[in-house]
């Protein structure tokens, strides 16, 4: 399969997520309420299905049309963390690859989109999902804020004799845990926001 997927490089993406703020979330208060972005400021449909992860090994995936995400039930009630980034991702699909979506990608059922997704190639998908995967760290965590965050918590370590810049692995997925609870996603999430804001590198 033949997929061209536009070149968009981080800090493409970074103005796409500040456009993206601009229009749906000007305030860029955290947790961004993304679910209500996604229903009333996209019009979109959230529907959750049982045992998607154990059929697909997917936690979400957007419909051919861009109107529907579908998320794994058990992630839209058990995991939210988990269920905001589906929710993010899924949508950042829909901001920056709509003509992949609809022109190049045919699929009826999420059998079907299993089947589309595998026969692109490794290098082009990956390609794809790492775009999607960037734009919803930076929709989820605005850079205006997460300079704010790591601050305090550098503040705090400070205060306790503990310098964040010599931190080892595990202390340093305590500190991303511990930042990411106020934005509502993953300690992965914050450590890869942290990298690429060039803020720290663990």
């Amino acid at each position: 399969m033949t997929i061209k997927a536009p070149y968009l490089p981080y800090d493409k993406l970074r103005e796409v997520a500040e456009a993206f703020f601009d229009q749906h979330h000007p305030s860029r208060a955290i947790p961004v309420p993304i679910a209500a972005i996604v229903e009333f400021g996209f019009q979109m449909d959230i529907a959750p299905i049982p045992g998607l992860h154990d059929s697909l090994e997917i936690d979400s995936s957007l419909s051919n049309d861009l109107a529907t995400i579908y998320v794994d039930e058990f992630v839209f009630k058990k995991r939210l963390a988990r269920y905001h980034f589906s929710l993010a991702h899924e949508l950042s699909h829909k901001l920056i690859h709509p003509t992949l979506f609809r022109d190049q990608l045919s699929f009826a059922t999420l059998a079907e989109w299993k089947v589309v997704m595998n026969s692109i190639p490794p290098r082009e998908y990956g390609f794809i999902e790492w775009q999607a995967y960037c734009l919803a760290g930076l929709i989820l965590v605005p850079s205006s804020r997460l300079g704010t965050a790591y601050a305090k918590a550098e503040e705090s370590a400070a205060a306790a004799g503990i310098s964040l810049r010599d931190l080892d692995a595990e202390s340093a997925r305590v500190i991303c845990s511990a930042v990411g609870e106020d934005f509502q996603v993953s300690a992965d999430v914050v450590r890869k926001r942290l990298h690429y804001d060039d803020i720290c590198h663990w």
